[in-house]
């Protein structure tokens, strides 16, 4: 039984337009999952308070030689 396809996907600019959307619903979706899959540091306090006492104790470095 073949199905009919709606009014709108039997334009070719139609189509073009629906596969269009399409292809950006993925790509949105990709990029969702690639910075949410679930890969977040889980800190606990020791580590975060480690962390904060021994940032005080590193010297500053001059902006202009940072790295960064």
């Amino acid at each position: 039984m073949k199905k009919n396809l709606p009014k709108f996907l039997q334009q070719p600019l139609g189509r073009e337009i629906a596969l269009a959307i399409a292809i950006k619903l993925l790509v949105i979706v990709a990029i969702f999952y690639a910075f949410f899959d679930g890969h977040a540091v889980d800190p606990d306090a020791d580590s975060v308070a480690d962390h904060l006492v021994n940032s005080q104790q590193r010297p500053r470095t001059d902006p202009k030689e940072c790295p960064c």
